[in-house]
């Protein structure tokens, strides 16, 4: 670990969490995530030894908690651990604000879908388990995602459910990263064909109200705009 050798907190603190991967481990549990299992699946560039030893740390430094579990290790924040989660909402905003739009070779599908399924807002989703297609057009295989959508929340997976399916995006990871971080409007995608949707004009208006937006960015869209977009869309 780094010693910065100083008095002051800012230094102490970047002791720990200034070490490589270790606020992303700390943003996974502020998820929820506790086992190491579900860590990984948020950081899936990390290798297991690597995570083994940042939970270690943080657990030395008193942020992190190991549970007891006859399985799998299991991991929870200390009430030191959960006050960092206004440090990193405001890390979040500050990278949104003042750091460029993603570059194409760091966008995967799988995370954007895992970090757009855990903003989506359960209360505002069907009553019946119901599905979205996704179709990416320049990824490598799988290029076919669902978004499985219930009142107890959303997942994603590259099998197909075998569920109702409410609608079909065709679009670029790109594009949909675009718009769901703020760097663009539907509006704006939808004009230049970035995004597509198979579907009726009320299951498309369903659909872009559930992804939403990042929390990070500006205020989703609203409902008068979106009906505004719809109209020039479908008329």
């Amino acid at each position: 670990m780094t010693s910065y050798r100083q008095h002051c907190p800012v230094a102490t603190a970047a002791e720990v969490l200034g070490q490589s991967w270790t606020l992303l481990v700390v943003r996974e549990l502020l998820h929820g995530n506790s086992r190491v299992s579900e860590i990984a699946r948020g950081v899936p560039g990390m290798s297991s030894a690597l995570l083994a030893r940042r939970l270690k740390l943080l657990t030395e430094a008193g942020v992190v908690t190991r549970l007891a579990s006859t399985g799998e290790g299991r991991f929870a924040l200390t009430p030191a651990g959960r006050d960092l989660a206004p440090v990193v909402e405001q890390l979040g905003r500050w990278g949104r604000r003042w750091m460029p739009p993603p570059r194409s070779g760091d966008l995967k599908p799988n995370l954007l879908l895992l970090d757009i399924c855990r903003s989506i807002d359960p209360a505002r989703l069907p009553s019946e388990k119901v599905s979205l297609h996704l179709r990416f057009a320049e990824t490598p295989p799988p290029r076919w995602w669902w978004l499985v959508l219930s009142p107890e929340g959303a997942a994603s997976t590259d099998s197909d459910p075998r569920l109702p399916t409410v609608a079909r995006i065709d679009c670029t990871v790109s594009a949909l990263a675009g718009v769901w971080l703020g760097h663009r409007s539907w509006r704006e995608a939808l004009a230049d064909h970035a995004i597509r949707f198979d579907g009726t004009r009320e299951a498309v208006r369903n659909a872009i109200g559930w992804l939403g937006r990042n929390r990070f960015t500006d205020p989703v869209m609203t409902v008068s705009a979106t009906n505004r977009m719809m109209r020039q869309q479908f008329d």
